[in-house]
C-alpha cells in the first residue's frame, strides 16, 4: 500500500502544475481536495487492516472435535428444594413437542448438572457464607447426580424412550458435571490414602478434585448410558482470583488426561474471565446478567457480546421463574437477549448456555397459559433452529457416498 507521503508528494506536484491555471482557487481547492480524501482513505484502509488482525469469533457453534455441545442446558440438581428429574420433568428439555403439528424434535444436546450448596449448611463453592463442604458432602453430590431414576440415570432413560418415537439423534447428547471447589482455606476435608488433606496446600486441593473427578468416572461406568456421553466437568466458581488461579491449569491437564473437557461459566466481568485458556478451560460461556436486574440497559447485552467476542467465548443465555410470576418486571427481559444474539451473530455461530433458574422450562412447557407457554415455545425453536445448524455442519463435514475414505 502507497504511504501518505507518497500520495501526499503528488498531490504537491499535482499542485504546481495546476499553479499557472486561470482558475487559481479553484484548482487549488480540488488539490486540497484530492489530499484529503488520500488522507482519509488511507488511515481508513490501516483502520480497516489493524481490525482485521485483531477479529476474534466466539467458541463456535460446533466443531467436529470436543468440546462441541451447541445448546447447553443447565440442571440444577442436589438440594431438597430442586426439581426430582425425573423422566417427567427431563422431558422438555430432551425434546420439543409442537402441540399444533404433533411433531417432536430433540432440543438440547449438553446437560449440565450443577449445584452449589448441598441444603445442609454446606457449600460447593467459596462466598454462600457457609461451611465448607468435606469429603462426605462432595460424595453426597456425585450420588444425587447419579441417583436411580433421577438425574443422569433418569437423561439416560428419557433419551432412550425418545429415540424410540422419533429416531436417534445426529449428534450425541453429553452431560457435564460440576466439580466443587476446594476451599482454600479448609484443614479438615477428609482423607485420601490415609492422609488428612488440607487445603491451603494447592497440591492437597488438586489431589482432591483428582479424587471427585475419578469417583464420577467410576459412577459413570457403572451407569454406562448407551445414550449419553460424557463431555467433562464444570468448574463450580465463577471467578479466578489468584487461590483459585495456581490450581486450575494443573485441574484442566487432570481432566484432559481422560480425554474430557473443562467447562467455565464466569459472571460478569469476574476475576480473569477473559484469561479463561490460560487458566485452563477448553470452553467458557459469558454471562451478560442482564435478566436479573430490571435496572440494568439493554447496553449491557452488547457489552457482554462484545466481551465474549474478543475473548472466543461462548455466550450464557439467562431467565427464571419470574419470567411469569412477576412478568411486569422481567416478561419483557428474554427477548432482549434473543435480539442481541441475532444481531451479534451468537444465534447462527457461537456456542450458548442456558441458565433458567432450576425448573423454569418444566413451569412454562406445562403450562395451559397461552401467555406463559409461548415462552417455552419460543426458546424451543430457537435452539430448534441451532441444532438444524449443527446437524448441516456434520452432514457436510461427512465425505459424500461413494468417496474412499
Amino acid at each position: 500500500m502507497p504511504s501518505v507521503l507518497t500520495h501526499l508528494r503528488i498531490s504537491f506536484k499535482f499542485g504546481l502544475n495546476i499553479f499557472s491555471c486561470s482558475s487559481f482557487c479553484y484548482c487549488v481547492n480540488k488539490c486540497l481536495i484530492y489530499c484529503l480524501l488520500v488522507i482519509v482513505t488511507v488511515f481508513g484502509l490501516r483502520r480497516v487492516s489493524r481490525a482485521a488482525e485483531t477479529n476474534t469469533a466466539n467458541f463456535p457453534l460446533y466443531q467436529t472435535t470436543r468440546p462441541n455441545i451447541t445448546d447447553l442446558t443447565i440442571i440444577y440438581c442436589g438440594m431438597s428444594n430442586r426439581p426430582a428429574w425425573t423422566l417427567d420433568e427431563l422431558q422438555p428439555y430432551v425434546s420439543y413437542a409442537d402441540r399444533t403439528t404433533g411433531k417432536e424434535e430433540w432440543l438440547f444436546d449438553g446437560f449440565l448438572f450443577l449445584e452449589f450448596k448441598d441444603g445442609q449448611g454446606a457449600e460447593f463453592e467459596e462466598g454462600w457464607k457457609q461451611k465448607p463442604a468435606h469429603k462426605e458432602q462432595w460424595q453426597w453430590l456425585l450420588n444425587r447426580f447419579f441417583e436411580p431414576g433421577h438425574a443422569i440415570p433418569a437423561l439416560e432413560t428419557t433419551i432412550g424412550n425418545t429415540e424410540k418415537r422419533i429416531g436417534k439423534p445426529l449428534r450425541p447428547r453429553q452431560v457435564v458435571i460440576t466439580l466443587p471447589e476446594p476451599n482454600h482455606t479448609q484443614t479438615d476435608w477428609g482423607e485420601i490414602a490415609g492422609k488428612q488433606l488440607n487445603f491451603t496446600n494447592p497440591t492437597d486441593r488438586i489431589a482432591a478434585c483428582d479424587w471427585y473427578i475419578q469417583a464420577a468416572l467410576e459412577k459413570w461406568k457403572q451407569l454406562a448410558p448407551a445414550h449419553l456421553e460424557l463431555a467433562g466437568f464444570y468448574w463450580i466458581a465463577e471467578s479466578a482470583p489468584d487461590s483459585r488461579k495456581i490450581i486450575l491449569p494443573e485441574i484442566g491437564n487432570h481432566i484432559r488426561s481422560n480425554k474430557l473437557s473443562f467447562f467455565w461459566i464466569p459472571y460478569w466481568r469476574s476475576t480473569h474471565s477473559g484469561d479463561w485458556k490460560q487458566l485452563g478451560f477448553d470452553v467458557a460461556y459469558q454471562q451478560p446478567n442482564y435478566f436479573f436486574h430490571p435496572e440494568l440497559p439493554l447496553s449491557r447485552l452488547q457489552e457482554a457480546c462484545d466481551f465474549a467476542r474478543q475473548h472466543s467465548m461462548g455466550m450464557e443465555l439467562e431467565l427464571d421463574g419470574r419470567l411469569i410470576t412477576d412478568p411486569q418486571r422481567f416478561g419483557s427481559r428474554l427477548q432482549p437477549y434473543l435480539n442481541a444474539f441475532e444481531t451479534n451473530g451468537i444465534k447462527s455461530s457461537a456456542a450458548i448456555a442456558y441458565y433458567e433458574g432450576g425448573g423454569a422450562f418444566i413451569k412454562i412447557s406445562k403450562s395451559e397459559k397461552p401467555e406463559h407457554r409461548q415462552f417455552y415455545d419460543r426458546l424451543a425453536r430457537w435452539v430448534l433452529d441451532r441444532q438444524d445448524l449443527a446437524d448441516r455442519a456434520v452432514r457436510n463435514s461427512k465425505p459424500a457416498s461413494g468417496v474412499n475414505q
